[in-house]
């Protein structure tokens, strides 16, 4: 949650998965609303405090900071 308000804040629309679903229906979701970015976080990502960051456009992943990451949709 704390990272969605970050987003908000740098005036980023954001919204988490509403259940826990499989990672594939959540694709889909993100694909159909024409979501650019998907940021995964699991146990990894919240250890090193870096995100996993998926271009549904061209299928890339990255790992970036918070800031690294608004930079990237603010471009």
């Amino acid at each position: 949650m704390p990272l969605l308000f970050q987003l908000r804040d740098a005036g980023i629309n954001s919204e988490i998965y509403p259940s826990a679903a499989k990672m594939k229906r959540q694709m889909a979701f993100a694909n159909n609303k024409g979501i650019k970015y998907v940021v995964l976080v699991g146990s990894d990502e919240m250890e090193s405090g870096n995100l996993t960051v998926k271009n549904m456009e061209t299928g890339d992943q990255e790992s970036l900071t918070i800031k690294e990451l608004v930079s990237l949709i603010n471009k």
